[in-house]
């Protein structure tokens, strides 16, 4: 069968179509989509970070282990601000007028938030059935490398999301600290081994932990040039 040549009501359709791959990231329309971008990443960072306290727990061996209770209410406000996000992007996509960012880097705004999300989520899960550990041997190093690690990309995505509500410019990503990274590893080797020399289960979840960290990290430097509008080259 011989394709069909193109018409001119086809391409006023295909026209029609790319303008909605198009968003207005600096436009009136697009600013209840900033705001509740900012306050998706404020409340799934604040999330990740809540998780890993539940997680790790203390960090100091002087202070005694209380358990930390599950960061449900946290995860309820972060899913809400997940679904008003996706209901604000929907919107604007909906609309027509100048749109210089591209669906790419919207679309990758958007991820962003889902993936901070389904990181807590992880770490939850991960620690939620680890019982109780022998806090004479455990591993406080580990759980500081992790922590601090968190500590700084939570202070990053908070200076992301004021950017996002136009409150502040947008941070330079974090670095990676690789004294940090060098730190758990010896922790996971002296204090995280069992009378064979082998890995214990909650080394296996500390580092697991950090992994998920780590994730969020590597995550900025895309959500940066989303943010400003360019392509990641």
């Amino acid at each position: 069968m011989v394709p069909e040549e193109p018409t001119t009501a086809g391409f006023a359709a295909f026209g029609s179509f790319s303008m909605l791959l198009m968003v207005d990231f600096t436009g009136p329309m697009m600013q209840p989509v900033h705001d509740v971008l900012a306050e998706a990443y404020s409340d799934s960072a604040r999330c990740l970070v809540d998780a890993l306290h539940y997680a790790l727990g203390s960090v100091d061996p002087a202070e005694p282990t209380t358990p930390v209770a599950e960061p449900v209410q946290r995860q309820r406000a972060a899913a809400d601000s997940a679904r008003r996000l996706d209901d604000a992007d929907r919107t604007c996509l909906a609309e027509r007028g100048t749109k210089p960012l591209s669906l790419a880097d919207m679309t990758a705004l958007v991820t962003g938030v889902a993936v901070l999300r389904l990181a807590a989520d992880a770490v939850v899960s991960l620690w939620r059935h680890a019982g109780p550990t022998d806090t004479t041997t455990d591993q406080f190093d580990a759980r500081r490398a992790v922590l601090g690690a968190a500590s700084r990309v939570m202070e990053w995505y908070c200076g992301f999301a004021a950017s996002l509500g136009r409150k502040a410019p947008v941070p330079d990503p974090a670095q990676l600290r690789p004294e940090s990274a060098a730190r758990l590893v010896e922790s996971v080797r002296t204090d995280l081994v069992d009378g064979r020399g082998q890995a214990t289960a909650t080394a296996v979840r500390v580092i697991w932990t950090g992994d998920h960290v780590d994730v969020a990290r590597r995550l900025q430097p895309g959500l940066v040039a989303a943010a400003q509008g360019n392509d990641v080259r």
